[in-house]
């Protein structure tokens, strides 16, 4: 695809985009980006800078280059697949986790519903290593489930990863299938997501996909291979991370919001199913959360979309160096994919939370209406 600039941004507020990006690029946040903005059906800005990865002789970073999108894996597939199971009568948001997973019926945890699961106030701790220690996902299951709740249930919201790699493998038990055949069939393939996949090293062997690091633990450069440790552990899908996609069908999925669960003649959610994922769950006091997905606050601090991102609107980030925005009443959307992982896990991690809302603020900014 090639960049698509619509006239009225460039006048107005492109200069102030590209200065900030080409800063980032320079400091070494990340090799490249692409920014795709998009608002009421209009994409406004589908661009890339910089490279695909690091060293001599890399290639310019294209649109629609295959990214490991990381946590966007829990809205987009893990939240929606339990959406998809309570349509069907399969399940309740109020259901208790330990209906489905026994090995969960301790004392302090046989009350939390799937509902808290999804908008983290489960009381799970945010992450634990359940990789280095074990050899398969059994091993890493077991040790999953002997980790104690880190505060009490529903007293606070701590993001987990933890909890959507159980919310992946309750979808597991109830469809038999895995979470990527799952997603396949009735996502995927029904939003005709042709490069949206769990485990592109496999299944887009001739695409374009965008490196991470080197991974110390399984030694080896990662491209296509999930990113994340504790989800490569769970065959590359732990509920919490593992899909693969490109900025154009990631947009293809925010349409499908905006049309209330349908893309074109294809349903793939109820209109109550989408208007139930994007409103907050949480109670007064707890910063608002969405089923799956973050949303933004009045008076809760950082947001990575930036002050000016309409009340409301939903969105998430990925450790990779991704995130997506997205407001319904506006359609508004803001998809920002890079792989700054492949420079440094841990450095700049400051620097790329400065710019994601800065970012926003730009583009939410050259709105005129």
């Amino acid at each position: 695809m090639n960049n698509v600039i619509n006239i009225n941004f460039i006048r107005t507020w492109y200069q102030h985009l590209d200065k900030l990006i080409n800063e980032q690029l320079e400091d070494g946040v990340f090799p490249g980006v692409e920014v795709l903005f998009a608002v009421q059906g209009e994409i406004c800005l589908h661009q890339t800078w910089g490279k695909l990865e690091i060293g001599k002789g890399a290639s310019p970073l294209n649109a629609d280059t295959v990214f490991d999108i990381a946590s966007l894996t829990k809205p987009m597939v893990t939240a929606a697949a339990i959406m998809m199971l309570q349509e069907r009568g399969v399940i309740d948001l109020e259901d208790k986790v330990v209906e489905f997973v026994p090995e969960f019926d301790t004392e302090e945890k046989c009350q939390i519903s799937l509902k808290q699961l999804l908008t983290h106030t489960s009381g799970l701790p945010a992450w634990a290593d359940l990789y280095s220690g074990t050899s398969n996902k059994e091993e890493a299951w077991t040790q999953l489930m002997e980790i104690p709740l880190a505060y009490p249930t529903d007293s606070q919201m701590v993001y987990s990863c933890l909890g959507f790699i159980i919310l992946g493998e309750i979808i597991r038990r109830l469809t038999q299938q895995s979470l990527a055949q799952f997603a396949k069939t009735n996502i995927f393939d029904p939003l005709q997501l042709k490069s949206t996949c769990f485990r592109a090293h496999k299944y887009l062997g001739n695409a374009v996909i965008a490196p991470t690091q080197y991974c110390p633990f399984r030694k080896l450069l990662l491209r296509g291979m999930v990113h994340d440790e504790n989800s490569y552990i769970f065959d590359e899908e732990g509920g919490n991370a593992g899909v693969f996609s490109i900025a154009s069908e990631i947009y293809r999925y925010c349409e499908m919001i905006f049309h209330q669960g349908k893309l074109g003649e294809t349903r793939i959610l109820s209109p109550q199913s989408v208007n139930c994922m994007i409103r907050n769950h949480n109670r007064p006091g707890l910063p608002p959360r969405g089923l799956g997905w973050d949303m933004k606050g009045d008076g809760f601090g950082y947001m990575s979309c930036g002050d000016l991102f309409p009340i409301g609107g939903i969105g998430h980030t990925g450790f990779t160096g991704t995130s997506l925005w997205l407001d319904v009443p506006s359609q508004i959307v803001v998809i920002v994919l890079s792989n700054r992982v492949h420079i440094s896990r841990e450095k700049k991690i400051k620097e790329m939370q400065s710019f994601r809302p800065k970012l926003h603020n730009i583009l939410i900014a050259s709105l005129e209406n």
